[in-house]
C-alpha cells in the first residue's frame, strides 16, 4: 500500500506537468534539485540551480496557491503548517537543510510554507522536474525517495500526536533534532517555544513545563532560548519511549 500511494503520487506529478518544459539555464548541465550533495560543500562558484532568499517569518506560499514550484531548503528553516477549524494553528514539519518540500500531487499547494529566520532555497519549476522525469531514467527512483521521506515524516508525527503525552513528546522532538545535528550533546532547536508547542499539538504553557521538568531531573539543560544541552541521552530516550522507570 504504502509503494502503491509513492508510485501514484508521482504518476500525478508527471500528468499535471509538461514535460517539454526547458530547464532553466542553471540547471543546463545537472539537475542540483535532485542531485546527491553533501550539504557545506558545494563549491560557491558553482552555486546549486536557481536559489532564492527570504528574510524572517515569510510566506513562501500559502495552502490553495497554484503549485508552479518544488522546494529545497539549503539554509534555514522552514515550516509547514496548516489552520484547523477551531483556528489553531498545526505545524506539520520543520524542514531543515537538505529537506525537500512543495512535492504535491495537485495544482495546489496543501499547506503553507513559512520561514522561521533567514532561509536559502532551491526552486525547482515543476515543468523543470517534468523534463527530468521524462529524460533521466534515475529521476523517478529519486523523486520516490523524496516522497516516501515526506510519507515517513508525516506518519511518525501522527503517531506522535495520537499515542503520547507531553513529556514524552517533547523528548521526541529534542532527539529528533539531535540527530539532525549528528547526535551532537548541545543542540540548537530550529524554532521558539511557540513553534515547538504548535508542532507538538501542545499549549507553550505544558510544553515550557515538560522542558523545565526535564532540566530539574538533570536530563537537559536550557542554554538559552535555543540552546539545549542533552545531559543524559539515556534518560531522554526512555522518555521519548514512555519507559515509566525513566522518570523514578
Amino acid at each position: 500500500m504504502f509503494q502503491q500511494t509513492i508510485s501514484h503520487s508521482s504518476q500525478v506529478v508527471v500528468t499535471d506537468m509538461q514535460a517539454s518544459a526547458a530547464a532553466p539555464a542553471p540547471c543546463a548541465q545537472q539537475c542540483w534539485f535532485l542531485a546527491q550533495w553533501t550539504l557545506g560543500k558545494v563549491d560557491s562558484a558553482k552555486k546549486p540551480g536557481p536559489s532564492v532568499k527570504y528574510g524572517t517569518r515569510k510566506t513562501i506560499y500559502s495552502r490553495g496557491d497554484r503549485a508552479r514550484y518544488s522546494y529545497k531548503v539549503l539554509t534555514g528553516t522552514v515550516r509547514l503548517s496548516r489552520i484547523l477549524m477551531d483556528g489553531h494553528r498545526q505545524i506539520l514539519d520543520l524542514l531543515l537543510p537538505g529537506d525537500t518540500f512543495g512535492l504535491e500531487s495537485t495544482d495546489e499547494y496543501t499547506a503553507t510554507a513559512e520561514t522561521i529566520g533567514e532561509v536559502e532555497l532551491l526552486r525547482c519549476p515543476r515543468a523543470c522536474l517534468a523534463n527530468q522525469l521524462a529524460t533521466r531514467r534515475e529521476a523517478p527512483g529519486q523523486i520516490a525517495s523524496m516522497l516516501s521521506a515526506e510519507v515517513s515524516s508525516a506518519q511518525d508525527h501522527i503517531a506522535m500526536l495520537t499515542h503520547q503525552g507531553a513529556l514524552e513528546r517533547v523528548a521526541l522532538f529534542l532527539l529528533r533534532f539531535a540527530e539532525r545535528q549528528n547526535g551532537q550533546r548541545v543542540i540548537e532547536l530550529p524554532a521558539g517555544r511557540q513553534d515547538m508547542a504548535d508542532y507538538l499539538g501542545l499549549t507553550i504553557e505544558t510544553t515550557c513545563r515538560s522542558l523545565t521538568e526535564l532540566r530539574n531531573r538533570g536530563v537537559i539543560s536550557i542554554k538559552g532560548r535555543r540552546m539545549i544541552e542533552v545531559r543524559n541521552r539515556e534518560v531522554l530516550e526512555g522518555y521519548a519511549e514512555g519507559d515509566e522507570r525513566a522518570a523514578a
